[in-house]
């Protein structure tokens, strides 16, 4: 065996031994995150900033090529930190549990699409796109649809049914279909309290999320409409004959309405515990629904298959759990360390010196620049906070909409956001034939339109 293939095999073997561990090692990290969140500076704190260290240790090395990068370039900039002097070993360790708070919740709601991954929802879905299409109702619309419904829910896991589905329905026009369900889920942020990009940003802000919810849900209906609209237009491909077994039954209500049911829960937890933030009440949230149905489903079947299930479901989640525990421990080495060094004022005196009327739309434009050359948005709304504070001003809950309005209209423009990354792996294009290059009309729609809205906000807001 020669030099390059012994290093491959003891990497893999590494590997493999160190994912073995991470259940585990993630188990520990996800209860110390549940008592952190109730009671923090405690020993939960230090525990899950330990756990959360190790696992981004083991996270790196085989996360993709953009998580080594970033890793590389928050190294540097701590490097710079620390030979200029001004690293502050407390506030750096300190602030680090808050980013490694958004990678535990990345990991629970990745249980949340557990009851409507089982094998038998799958026709469930295929029953709802066959009577839609006897209804007239094209596959391109129907996928739409799902993508934004369930999206709410099962994020860009979405796309998988959509997938699933069309390659039955229509498989000649399966791509087109995708791309509609990409389109269709880029609104369904601006409403959902399950995103945890929009859970952060009405934290950050200190807004009500019924008070994002006004500014927010009409850019929504109107959009959702208007690109459902011109899905149903589009010419598709002759589909193929309904499968008999594609009926509809309570299970297909229980697949629409799942979705809809998590997002008024975690509301409601929400209203009745103010004082824990959204982030938290979502992960307490699903992992408590999650379990329940599974326990139900046990008692109901009387076998342990649906325990078992999410049993398996949740140890894959922590084995495979490297992109997100990358991402978010680069993330506050990166924006932690540009804190210190004040690299971030210029950015603060920038939108602090802009008339107020100005502040929205730079919000917006921020979040999208940045998104497109690769920054996530979820750390970056971090660095726009930490250079802004988003919680002052005259209209925070504008502020939000701004931030989530500009994250959208670069979702399908950028290869690096996650819905790009998902198309890009099921429809088997690049990143950039799936995303922009399909949707670059699409993405500058939604900036025009996110322009006129933001606009017509501001003079009523401020």
């Amino acid at each position: 065996m020669n030099g390059t293939s012994g290093e491959y095999s003891i990497s893999e073997k590494v590997r493999e031994r160190l994912d073995r561990a991470r259940p585990f090692l993630g188990a520990v990290f996800l209860a110390a995150y549940a008592g952190s969140s109730f009671v923090p500076d405690t020993p939960a704190t230090t525990v899950l900033l330990v756990s959360g260290i190790v696992l981004y240790a083991m996270s790196v090395p085989w996360a993709s090529a953009f998580h080594r990068g970033l890793a590389v370039v928050a190294f540097a900039v701590l490097g710079l930190t620390i030979a200029t002097g001004e690293f502050d070993a407390g506030a750096f360790f300190g602030g680090l549990p808050a980013y490694f708070d958004v990678a535990a919740v990345l990991l629970i709601l990745s249980a949340a699409g557990y009851p409507i991954r089982a094998a038998r929802y799958e026709a469930q879905v295929q029953g709802l796109v066959s009577a839609a299409r006897r209804k007239g109702i094209g596959t391109n619309t129907t996928a739409g649809g799902i993508g934004h419904i369930l999206g709410a829910a099962l994020d860009v896991g979405s796309f998988v049914l959509v997938d699933v589905v069309a390659r039955r329905a229509a498989p000649e026009s399966r791509v087109d279909a995708l791309t509609w369900a990409g389109r269709a889920f880029s609104f369904a942020p601006l409403w959902t309290n399950l995103n945890l990009l929009t859970a952060t940003t009405i934290t950050l802000t200190g807004t009500s999320y019924t008070g994002f919810l006004s500014l927010t849900l009409p850019f929504v209906v109107l959009g959702m409409a208007t690109t459902l609209f011109f899905a149903q237009r589009e010419k598709e491909e002759p589909k193929v004959p309904d499968e008999p077994s594609a009926t509809l039954d309570r299970g297909a209500a229980a697949v629409l309405l799942y979705p809809a049911l998590l997002v008024v829960a975690v509301a409601v937890v929400n209203t009745l515990l103010p004082a824990v933030p959204l982030t938290a009440a979502i992960a307490i949230t699903v992992a408590a629904m999650v379990v329940v149905i599974a326990v139900i489903a046990t008692v109901l079947t009387k076998r342990t298959s649906p325990v078992r299930r999410l049993g398996r479901e949740a140890r894959d989640s922590l084995a495979s759990s490297h992109p997100e525990v990358a991402l978010f421990g680069s993330a506050g080495v990166l924006v932690l360390s540009l804190t210190q060094i004040g690299a971030l004022a210029p950015v603060g005196e920038v939108l602090s010196s802009l008339p107020t009327f100005l502040v929205p739309m730079a919000l917006a434009l921020t979040m999208a620049v940045g998104f497109v050359v690769g920054i996530h948005v979820i750390p970056m709304a971090f660095l726009i906070d930490t250079a802004f504070p988003l919680d002052g001003g005259s209209s925070p809950a504008l502020w939000a909409a701004a931030i989530m309005l500009g994250a959208q209209s670069a979702l399908l423009l950028t290869p690096f956001s996650s819905a790009v990354t998902m198309l890009s792996r099921l429809s088997g294009l690049h990143p950039l034939e799936i995303g922009p290059k399909r949707n670059w009309r699409f993405g500058l729609a939604v900036a025009l339109g996110a322009v006129i809205y933001l606009t017509a906000l501001t003079l009523l807001l401020i």
